[in-house]
């Protein structure tokens, strides 16, 4: 499955796509004179076409991922732009290295729509961060074991991070991080989170915004 995976057409953002969608976000960042951390979303095709969805005028809960491949702390910049300081990196200064994937680990049912799930962590077993067997593991969690996922606040429990020097390097962190997370006490999205990662279609890079409709 890897070979064929690795030999077909890349369904995957190419670089040239990859350079207009950078083009088009710092157009917008500089027609209405934007100065802060900011996140433009594109929803592409797989003919590599690709449309405006929004800009949010902040971090997004992906911001980990950017983090993994280029090294630079995001959260880090924005504070010292509030601050006044003016960037110290140029364009040309930002590479990126490997590839890196999250899931969000969320208090959602679904075995019932992904409707919320409200309780008490009575398990939470976190996975090992840090460099591991070819992959590097990050869990940005604001929650303990014993902690309660209440009715007011969003069901997140984790962004749970995995780098790879290749894509599939990354999903098979993703997926051993995922094995090594344990929940109870309420529902969560952990054990079909997994269920993806070892889906054939997922790691094909064939998706769709039907995908979960089609798959499961």
């Amino acid at each position: 499955n890897q070979k064929v995976i690795e030999e077909a057409p890349s369904p995957l953002l190419d670089e040239a796509t990859r350079q207009a969608m950078g083009a088009q976000a710092v157009a917008l960042a500089k027609a209405v004179n934007y100065d802060s951390a900011g996140t433009v979303e594109f929803v592409a095709g797989q003919d590599k076409s690709f449309y405006f969805l929004e800009m949010n005028t902040r971090l997004q809960v992906e911001h980990p991922v950017t983090e993994l491949i280029t090294g630079v702390d995001l959260v880090e910049q924005m504070i010292r732009s509030a601050w006044g300081e003016h960037l110290n990196l140029k364009q040309e200064d930002l590479k990126i290295n490997g590839w890196a994937i999250e899931s969000r680990i969320y208090a959602e049912d679904p075995y019932r729509g992904f409707l919320p799930s409200i309780g008490r962590l009575v398990r939470y077993e976190q996975p090992a961060e840090g460099q591991q067997d070819g992959y590097i593991v990050r869990n940005d969690s604001g929650v303990r074991e014993g902690d309660e996922i209440s009715m007011f606040y969003d069901p997140m429990i984790a962004k749970l991070c995995a780098w790879g020097e290749t894509r599939l390097d990354a999903i098979r962190g993703m997926a051993r991080a995922l094995e090594d997370t344990h929940l109870s006490g309420l529902g969560h999205n952990v054990p079909f989170l997994a269920a993806v990662m070892d889906q054939e279609r997922f790691q094909s890079g064939v998706l769709t915004t039907n995908y979960i409709k089609d798959e499961f």
